[in-house]
């Protein structure tokens, strides 16, 4: 093959590629754009968010025994 076929070939890949990574951005875009809109949503119904969620401090119940139960 000519030097001209492998120049031609590389332009066509490449131009493919950018096709593909813009495909690709819109794509990531409309997906962030459905995640923010869903995540407004949800921040706006609860307060928070998960982060306070996420350290919550949760108290065990505790049930008396029997010793501590009996006073002399």
């Amino acid at each position: 093959m000519s030097v001209s076929s492998y120049l031609v070939e590389t332009y066509a890949i490449k131009m493919l590629y950018k096709e593909k990574m813009k495909t690709l951005k819109k794509e990531e875009a409309t997906t962030q754009e459905i995640i923010c809109n869903d995540h407004s949503k949800k921040s706006s119904s609860s307060s928070g968010g998960w982060f306070t969620k996420m350290f919550k401090k949760v108290h065990p119940v505790t049930t008396p025994s029997s010793n501590s139960a009996i006073k002399l």
